[in-house]
């Protein structure tokens, strides 16, 4: 009887469970990067919310060199802001050596993954692409809305994270850190500091600004803003 048993399982379902094996050990993975950040507005948001995490990141591979987010271009420019490739000094920077952050991996499929690849690099090549600093201000009242080619680190994360397969539970540009944070229990997690590796475009990143450059830098991205509000519909097409 075992005997026939075994021979049972073994036509009906061992090509199957082959199968499954293969697709699992193929799985790749994001990782979602929940991140303290040391600016001075950085400080300034911890010490109203009393949250850690001011900044979120997309990172696609576990060595944790580079992210992808909407934040500043260059670390003392906060309103020249757009589409980033970060690295971890940018986190980082100056005197510190090292970064706290808070780590989810989401397994996805090859075509998930290639997928996110693709959209990243899209949103990569295309320089309209601005930080929507009106959704980012508003955010604790009216929890997020949406400007044409405007996007900001938390709806750029939980537009990914949808990609990776995580339902949402309500549209992707009403999250914030503390909400990712939640749809994410359950995911594998690690939590700590992460070390500081250099970068070549470290120097560039923490170029310095003077107080005319930034009013000029807050004024377009203000006006840009508005023109985009009030002349551009957003579309799930343009992002």
């Amino acid at each position: 009887m075992v005997c026939q048993w075994g021979r049972f399982f073994l036509t009906h379902f061992d090509g199957t469970l082959v199968s499954l094996c293969k697709r699992v050990k193929n799985m790749k993975h994001i990782y979602i990067v929940l991140i303290e950040s040391y600016t001075g507005l950085g400080k300034i948001l911890k010490k109203f919310t009393g949250y850690r995490y001011e900044h979120i990141a997309v990172s696609l591979d576990k060595s944790l060199k580079e992210f992808y987010s909407f934040s500043r271009r260059q670390h003392h420019h906060p309103f020249n802001a757009g589409f980033m490739k970060e690295y971890r000094d940018y986190y980082a920077f100056e005197e510190y050596q090292k970064f706290y952050s808070k780590i989810f991996s989401i397994p996805v499929t090859n075509e998930q993954y290639d997928e996110i690849c693709r959209f990243i690099e899209k949103l990569s090549q295309d320089d309209e692409q601005i930080f929507n600093l009106f959704a980012m201000l508003t955010t604790p009242i009216i929890h997020g809305f949406r400007v044409y080619k405007a996007h900001n680190c938390m709806d750029f994360t939980a537009r990914v994270i949808e990609m990776a397969g995580v339902k949402l539970d309500k549209p992707f540009y009403k999250y914030d850190i503390p909400d990712i944070e939640k749809l994410l229990d359950g995911y594998p997690m690690k939590e700590g500091y992460v070390k500081r590796l250099d970068s070549e475009d470290y120097e560039k990143y923490v170029e310095k600004s003077d107080i005319f450059t930034g009013a000029f830098e807050f004024l377009r991205a203000v006006v840009t803003l508005a023109k985009r509000c009030i002349f551009c519909k957003p579309s799930d097409e343009e992002y």
